[in-house]
């Protein structure tokens, strides 16, 4: 029996392990999940702006977008929006791994997350499924810092929000006439038929 897999009640206590959050060894928790999923992505959106200001791609005083914007990600200057979104997949990619891991499952079930309408029911599972009480074989669960606790329940508090706001939008523009209804869509596209 090797010692990750003793009981803690035969074995000493063990030293305290130092956990890298962004290393895919280990264990994340659902909220560990939400709460890193958004650091991750508020931090790709600052960098991304900040690069697009910096460019000249992005401006501010009119919000809209350079004309040439493909030309800009094909030139030398879009290589830095390359590492950006090459960094974002990667640490996506340790965040789900970690959480494959809490759930028991092997990383590379990750490939399940590209394949269409599987990756939806994936997605879900990963969201919602419980991970494993005790040790596992990828380790102990990792005790979830406080601050991550916050920040995933302002993640889950904001989405919720923006999708009342969604709703809200959409019925008042089907209200208003500026957005057709379902009904009127599929009378003006089937009405050639």
């Amino acid at each position: 029996m090797s010692t990750s897999q003793t009981s803690p009640f035969f074995s000493r206590n063990a030293a305290p392990q130092n956990d890298n959050p962004l290393s895919a060894q280990g264990r994340f928790g659902r909220l560990s999940l939400i709460a890193w999923s958004g650091f991750l992505n508020l931090i790709t959106f600052f960098s991304t702006l900040a690069l697009s200001l910096f460019l000249g791609i992005f401006n501010f005083s009119t919000y809209s977008l350079e004309n040439n914007i493909l030309q800009t990600f094909l030139s030398v200057a879009g290589l830095g929006f390359w590492v950006i979104f090459l960094l974002y997949f990667y640490f996506s990619f340790v965040i789900v791994i970690r959480r494959l891991h809490d759930l028991n499952k092997s990383g590379w079930l990750l490939l399940l997350l590209f394949i269409p309408l599987i990756n939806f029911l994936m997605a879900i599972y990963i969201l919602l499924a419980s991970g494993t009480a005790g040790l596992n074989q990828y380790g102990g669960p990792r005790a979830t810092p406080v601050w991550e606790k916050i920040l995933a329940w302002l993640m889950i508090i904001l989405f919720v929000l923006s999708f009342m706001a969604s709703g809200s939008l959409i019925s008042y523009m089907m209200g208003t006439g500026e957005l057709e209804t379902p009904q009127e869509v599929i009378q003006k596209g089937t009405e050639y038929f």
